[in-house]
This record gives C-alpha cells, structure tokens and sequence, in this order.
C-alpha cells in the first residue's frame, strides 16, 4: 500500500516531499520504529512525538503525519522527509489504522459499551451469550483482547487505536463473526474508538466524584460528553433509563435509543425488569428476575449484587435485538464466570477469598453489599486507592470499606508518581469518621498474607483495586504482579491447597 492510498482515508495536505513511496507499516513510538514507517506524531500528557521530528526523519520514515497547529508554528524546511499535516493526529491515526488493516470492523458485527461501572461484566455476559448461541466473539477491554481463548494483555481498558484495529482483524482472521469492545470515556476522547461501525453504543451509567481530575478529565460535564460519543458513533444506542445523567447524556444525540431499567411511575423502558430476588444455587449466591417489554420472562445470573442484574438486563436487550433466543440467553447467564469481577479464587466454609476490580467509592460500596450474601462472619477488605487519579476515589473507597466491612486493610495499589502516605491520608479522611476499624500495611503482599495467616474461621478477604492485573505501578514502573497468584501461592505455603 502506498502512503498516498494510505492517506487517502483521512483529509490531509502535503507539506514536503511526495506520496508514492509504499509504506511498511504505521508507527507512533519511535522505539520500534522500522524505515519506511509512516509515523504518526501524537501528543501527550508527558511525551510530544512532534518534538523529535529530526530524529524520526533520521530513520527514514515514508512519511511523517504532524498536526496543523504544530506545523503552523514550525519551520520543517531542515527535515529531510515527507511530511504531511492534518487537523488532529489522533483521530487520522485511527482512520489509517482501519484502513492498514482492512476495515476489520466492517466485517462483523461490533458492539460498544462505556459507563462508570459495568463494562467489563456486560461485556463478558454478552459475548459468553453469543458464544453459547454459536457465534465466534471477540472482546476489547480490561481484561485484555481475548480471540478464541487467547488472552492478549493490554495497557489500558480501550488500547490505542491502530492496536484495537490491529486485534479486530485478528479476530476476523480467526473466523469471529462479533466483537465487543470496551469504550472508555479517556479512549472515546482521544479518537480511539473511531473508524468503527458499532451496530449497538451500550451506556450503563455515569457517577459523579470518579474520572475528572489532572489526568483524567477536566469536569464531569466533559466526562458525560465523553461518554456520549459512543452513542453517537452507533446505529442504535442502548441506554440504562434509571441513570440519573441520562437526559443530559442523549440531550445532543439524534441515535435511536433502546432503553432499559426498571418500570417506575408507570414509565417502562423498552426492556424492564423486577427487582432483584437475591437467592442461592447451592450454598452460592445469585440474583434472580423477571423481564418485560420486548422479552418476557424469569431469568437467573450466578453472581450476587443488585448491579449484576443492570449489567444482564443490559446484555439481554442488546441480544434479543441481534436475534439470540431467549433459552440461550438464560443459559449463559446462568454460568457467567469473569476474571478479577467477584473472583472467588478460594472457597471454603472456613475461610473465602475474592479478587475484584473495584477501584472507587461505588464499586467498592457495591462490592462489599453483594459479599455480604455470602453470610462471612467476618468480612475483610484489603485495598489501596490510585495514585495521581480523582482524589475523591481514596475518600470514597475509605467510607465504604470503613461502613462496609468488619475490618479495612489499608495498602498500596497503584501509586504511581504518588507517596503511599499521600493516598493514606485522603483514604483516612473517608474511613475516620466511620469509626470502622481498620490496620494499615504499606506492602500489598505482606497486607495479603497477613490477612491469611490470621484468618478466622468463616472470615471472608476481599482484595480489591487490581482485579485481574498483571502488575503493580509504582513511581510510574510497573512491576509485575497479580493478586489472585499471590493468593494462591500464599494458600499454598500456608497448606491450604496443595
């Protein structure tokens, strides 16, 4: 593919050189970059490409693409290299990126979901539904790019854009007909999502005091944008009624809406549901409801907590309306398992163990109420609030945890370029006034491990933060690591298991 076909997917003006020359393929990190690469310069929180123009000239790119502010305010006359310009470099790349790859999106059926909470289960409860009725589905999201089983690792909820065009046309390499992708609100603002064809945008909700501060989000009201785009990228938009923000959400989106929640006032969406029964399969927890609208009928999740059955009300509408019947759809949810979202990595009547993502104030409030029906006699909660993220997530979490649980371990979970006793003290500004009683333990691993030893019989540990995580970040190194391998490597010095 020449750079001038490449280019053609993106409106662009040639600042230098010509755009004949084939390209080897598209680069925006100059530590990998190959000659005849067509380089996207980006610029970041802490890195701007443009910066080392020079340099990336050097290794002999097909074309250097810089943004039109930055190129409005440079002399490029000394670079020795093609370079064009465009209007935001973000969403070119993404353009391109569909278009090295072949549009992969246009070639299955791609659904979206955003919200505060609840995208990574009502993404796993749709795919584990289209799955059980006999269609190959990929997934984009927390818990990695996953293509027939295959786990591949990514850095961020919704990865860079040429890597999400990069997994999709894995996926339709390995005969996927669906994927599901997670869009998060930073991942929607920065282009990431674009150049794909979603058939159904899913919100699940948005919560004020998470996502908005020097590295997230200016303000909640861009936050609430932010989430909005996926809707407005998606033929029919699927949206939880009962969210309080939700007319300000679609108060600029002309997308058909399909909505779901609960009938209130005599007001139904177009699915609903009854409250949630809380009931046992076994002695293991689940909720239980009942549907209306477009669907009729009883259904059954195995997992606890009253947002569960949000998240399957939400995966029920969006597959009835691709045509999955009913039968599977109550199957599939009936053994939903997803990894690091009330994980239970050990389960005994003496002592229970779950790893979870919960990582602000809502989800760990959600948590600890849907652990509750598990009837610990003691219920433990192991966390550490995120460095360099809203400063409202270390209070919140502190509340819940000190309200919630009979006994809160302070530790550290990503810290970032924070001090530990920096988080400390915002979490403590939440857990004091509760009067809960609480330890503090800086090393996750001896907080961890400490827990276990000194377990009491029908206690039940929660960690939370990292869920599924493959590493711990700390003075912005990441290091590798895992909760649940932990556990088990502690449960098994301890001669829990074998």
């Amino acid at each position: 593919m020449t750079v001038k076909e490449l280019l053609a997917a993106v409106p662009h003006r040639l600042l230098k050189g010509n755009e004949e020359r084939e390209a080897g393929g598209i680069c925006m990190n100059t530590n990998v970059m190959k000659a005849g690469d067509v380089y996207i310069c980006i610029r970041g929180a802490r890195f701007d490409a443009h910066d080392m123009i020079s340099e990336i000239a050097e290794t002999d790119p097909a074309m250097i693409m810089v943004s039109e502010e930055w190129a409005a305010e440079h002399d490029i006359s000394g670079v020795d290299a093609n370079i064009a310009a465009v209007e935001d470099s973000r969403a070119a790349k993404a353009q391109i990126a569909a278009a090295w790859y072949g549009h992969p999106a246009d070639r299955m059926t791609v659904i979206g979901i955003t919200g505060s909470k609840g995208k990574t289960t009502t993404a796993h409860m749709i795919a584990s539904i289209l799955q059980e009725a006999g269609h190959e589905t990929g997934t984009i999201g927390t818990n990695g790019a996953i293509i027939k089983g295959q786990v591949h690792e990514l850095p961020n909820t919704t990865p860079d854009s040429e890597d999400i065009q990069k997994y999709l046309a894995e996926m339709v390499k390995a005969g996927c007909t669906h994927a599901v992708i997670e869009c998060s609100s930073q991942g929607l603002m920065q282009h990431r999502c674009d150049a794909i064809d979603f058939r159904y945008g899913i919100f699940t909700n948005i919560e004020r005091g998470d996502h908005v501060g020097p590295n997230e989000h200016k303000s909640f009201e861009e936050y609430l944008f932010c989430k909005g785009l996926l809707l407005k990228k998606s033929r029919t938009a699927v949206v939880n009624r009962d969210n309080q923000y939700v007319d300000a959400l679609l108060s600029d989106i002309d997308t058909p809406v399909i909505f779901y929640g609960h009938e209130k006032e005599g007001v139904r969406p177009d699915y609903y549901m009854t409250p949630a029964e809380h009931v046992k399969a076994g002695s293991e927890p689940g909720i239980r409801f009942t549907v209306g609208g477009r669907v009729n009928g009883e259904f059954f999740v195995n997992l606890p907590g009253d947002f569960n059955a949000d998240n399957a009300l939400a995966a029920i509408a969006v597959c009835h309306e691709l045509g999955i019947e009913d039968e599977v759809i109550r199957d599939a949810l009936s053994h939903v398992s997803i990894k690091g979202r009330l994980e239970m990595v050990y389960r005994t009547p003496q002592l229970s163990i779950c790893v979870d993502f919960a990582h602000n104030g809502y989800s760990t409030r959600n948590l600890l109420v849907a652990l509750r029906e598990y009837d610990p006699k003691r219920l433990i909660c192991i966390f550490g609030a995120d460095g360099n993220r809203a400063y409202s997530r270390r209070t919140l979490m502190g509340e819940a945890s000190g309200r919630l649980a009979d006994l809160s371990i302070i530790t550290s979970g990503h810290n970032r370029w924070e001090t530990f006793d920096e988080i400390l003290k915002g979490i403590k500004e939440g857990i004091d006034p509760t009067g809960g009683k609480y330890i503090v333990e800086p090393n996750r691993q001896k907080a961890i491990r400490d827990a276990i030893e000194n377990a009491q019989d029908g206690d039940l540990i929660t960690i939370i933060g990292l869920g599924h995580e493959s590493y711990q970040e700390e003075g912005g190194v990441k290091y590798p690591y895992s909760d649940r391998d932990y556990v088990l490597q502690v449960l098994k010095e301890c001669g829990r298991i074998s």
